[in-house]
């Protein structure tokens, strides 16, 4: 990214991907449809586990080993506890879960 910054580099789609700077590729006016499809498989998680994903994440990267060990399984414990995970071990325990598909 300093790279870009500083020199004024652009990259076209296919190379910000495969340099990391983006997960997704597609093609000209697919935007909106990917963001939505997207957006709608993230909205099916668990809230809790959402907001623990997107809280977590960031600081276990800044923090050292131990650290992130130890805010990774409050996080764990904090989305496992909500009554929706609990209903979803429920259901998965006893065969009632669905499958999980690939989007």
């Amino acid at each position: 990214m300093a790279d870009m910054m500083l020199t004024g580099r652009v990259y076209e789609a296919a190379d910000g991907v495969a340099a990391g700077f983006a997960q997704y590729l597609v093609g000209e006016g697919e935007a909106k449809a990917e963001a939505l499809r997207l957006a709608h498989r993230v909205a099916q998680n668990a809230p809790a586990s959402n907001f623990a994903v997107v809280q977590a994440l960031p600081r276990i990267a800044e923090v050292g080993p131990t650290e992130g060990l130890l805010m990774e399984s409050l996080m764990a414990a904090i989305a496992q506890g909500t009554p929706d995970a609990k209903a979803r071990m429920a259901a998965f325990l006893e065969g009632r879960a669905n499958k999980v598909k690939e989007a």
